[in-house]
This record gives structure tokens, C-alpha cells and sequence, in this order.
């Protein structure tokens, strides 16, 4: 049974005041601390959300994770601090020492000088970097990312399933008016930017039911201020013709948005009711507290650990497909008189 993890729990293991967890989580951004107590509050929070305990052991394999987040970038998107922690307690439970490069942002970003018995890339990368990943070991997990030839094991979520699940539930509800604030990411290694599986599926599906409406999406980066600025800009340009609903791509972007709607005097959920994605700790601290796609992000992480572990013992390459459910909270209602009219 999982235990609920409380923000006094996790002031209490990460030696801070429950005021400082509180605003942490919700990813206030005028409060003054430094990265590593912003590290310790996240990590506290994923730590006491997790079913294993943890237990010392010595290092007897050595496998290496490469980061394509730096480690303010993966605070401000902690859905990626949550598979990175995945990742190391199933090493630490098995043995294997895991060394950990992230990105410096400069020059030759990953300046890896050992062979190593396995990598785990976490993120999306040019095929030359991959090549270069390559040159160090014969073992290579992908996490967030795959290879359509199977030359390589993968873990992944289905975005465009995902999507699909909560704009029926938001239809469902009784909600026509649907918005959608995405981001899109950028391979390392490369000028290219991709398109978000959430973004095109979004697309297609409202278009498909005749509900699609351009004016009703903004896309930008996947952060918290980005989340802020897309909102507000959304409210200035409907002037009060507003979604009813609005899924948005990670639960970061929506804190941020949340933030825009109430210095809007916007109330949510009635007036704009909100899905976001990722189920990061902050979801379940927000006011009001967030719905979201959970996503098993520590079990991401712990499969891809697994998959480098037993790769060995078999011929074919397998891609792990990971679960979600949607978590509805506060931040989303029915459209009651919607649905009576009908």
C-alpha cells in the first residue's frame, strides 16, 4: 500500500519547514532557496510516495544514465526527476553503481571517458550522439524515446493514447470548448524541434469531432513561467470567450497557468475546468488541487533498470509501453447544464 506522503513528512526528511515544501511544490518562483533544498524537497516527495524501502548495498556492476536535462531544468520538470530516481533505487537495489551525466549545456555536452556494462538514455538525442553512446557500451536503454528499427529497448508513454483519454472525458462531461497549452522539445544534438504526440493528437481528435477551434491552443516551452505567460496571453486574446476546459501537457505548464487564471480572477474549476499530465508531487498541493494523467513514472524508471539488467539474457528487443490513469481532483467539474440540455 502506498503511503500518502504529507507536507510535514516531507519538510521532516528534507529538513526544511512545511511553508518552504508548500511553496516549493507549487513551484513558486519569488520564494528564495537554493537548487539543492529545491532537490532535496522534490526528491523527499517522490522518496516517500514510493512502495520499496531502500536499503544500502555495494557496488558490484557499473552502468551509466545519461541525462538530456540539466539539474534546474529537471527541477522545473520533475516528471523527469521522478524516472531518474526510479532508475537508481532499482540499481541500488540490485547492486549495479550508476554514474550520472547530465547536461552541461556547453561544448561537447557528455564527455564520457569509460566503457561502461550498460547506458540508460533518458531523453531524446541525434543519432550521433547515440553513436556515440554506442562507443561505451553494448547495452543501451531508451527512455522517452525509441528507435523504429528495434535496434534498441525502449520505455515509453503513449502521449497520443493519453490524450485521446482525457479529451473523452472531458466530451463525456459535458465540455465542447476544449483548450490545449503544450510545449515542444528539442532533440540534444540537433536544431530540431519536435512536435508534442500531445499537440498533433489533440489536433486530430477535436477536429475529428468538429470541437477543433485554432484561436483555443498555445504552445511554448515546458516550464512553469512558459505555463504562466501562455495563459495569460490565451485570456488577453479571447477577451471572456474562454474554453470551458483546458488539458494541458504537464503538470508544471498548468501550476503556472493556474497562476495566470487567479491573478485573472478566473475561477477554476468553474469557469475553466483544467486536465494536466505527469502527476508530479506538487499536483495534489495545489489550490485547488490538480487533476492529471498519473503516470508511473518511478516504475518507468525502475523497468528501464530491469531491461539493462536482463538484456543479456534474451535475442529480441522489447519496448515497454507504461500505463496512465486519469486523477481527477478540484481543478475539474461536470458541465451539468450542458449535459441537461442535451
Amino acid at each position: 500500500m502506498i503511503n500518502i506522503a504529507t507536507v510535514r513528512d516531507i519538510a521532516k526528511l528534507a529538513n526544511v519547514s512545511a511553508s518552504t515544501v508548500s511553496r516549493v511544490l507549487n513551484l513558486d518562483q519569488t520564494i528564495n532557496v537554493s537548487i539543492d533544498t529545491r532537490k532535496r524537497i522534490f526528491e523527499a516527495a517522490e522518496q516517500l510516495s514510493y512502495q520499496k524501502p531502500e536499503r544500502d548495498t555495494s557496488s558490484l556492476t557499473q552502468y551509466a544514465l545519461i541525462h538530456w536535462y540539466d539539474e534546474v531544468d529537471e527541477l522545473n520538470d520533475p516528471f523527469f526527476l521522478s524516472i531518474r530516481l526510479g532508475i537508481e533505487r532499482e540499481c541500488n537495489l540490485n547492486n549495479i553503481s550508476l554514474e550520472k551525466y547530465f547536461n552541461s549545456g556547453c561544448g561537447h555536452i557528455y564527455d564520457i571517458h569509460t566503457k561502461y556494462q550498460g547506458i540508460i538514455v533518458l531523453g531524446k538525442f541525434s543519432h550521433e550522439y547515440i553513436n556515440y553512446f554506442e562507443e561505451h557500451t553494448k547495452n543501451l536503454i531508451l527512455v522517452h524515446d525509441f528507435s523504429k528499427d528495434f535496434k534498441f529497448e525502449s520505455v515509453i508513454v503513449n502521449f497520443e493514447e493519453l490524450t485521446k483519454d482525457v479529451l473523452d472525458t472531458m466530451i463525456k462531461c459535458g465540455h465542447e470548448k476544449i483548450g490545449f497549452i503544450g510545449g515542444r522539445e528539442k532533440v540534444i544534438g540537433s536544431t530540431k524541434t519536435l512536435i508534442d504526440e500531445r499537440e498533433t493528437a489533440f489536433i486530430d481528435y477535436m477536429t475529428k469531432k468538429g470541437f477543433f477551434h485554432e484561436r483555443y491552443i498555445k504552445i511554448g516551452n515546458f516550464n512553469y513561467s512558459d505555463g504562466y505567460t501562455m495563459m495569460k496571453s490565451l485570456i488577453d486574446d479571447l477577451k471572456g470567450d474562454l474554453p470551458t476546459s483546458i488539458f494541458i501537457a504537464s503538470d508544471s505548464l498548468a501550476i503556472g497557468a493556474m497562476r495566470a487564471l487567479k491573478d485573472c480572477n478566473i475561477n477554476v474549476p468553474d469557469t475553466v475546468s483544467i486536465i494536466a499530465c505527469n502527476d508530479i508531487p506538487a499536483a495534489k498541493y495545489t489550490t485547488p488541487s490538480l487533476s492529471t494523467v498519473r503516470i508511473s513514472t518511478d516504475f518507468m524508471g525502475m523497468l528501464s533498470a530491469q531491461l539493462l539488467i536482463n538484456q543479456n539474457q534474451r535475442k529480441e528487443k522489447l519496448r515497454y509501453i507504461i500505463p496512465h490513469e486519469i486523477i481527477l481532483r478540484d481543478t475539474f467539474k461536470k458541465r451539468t447544464e450542458d449535459l441537461h440540455a442535451r
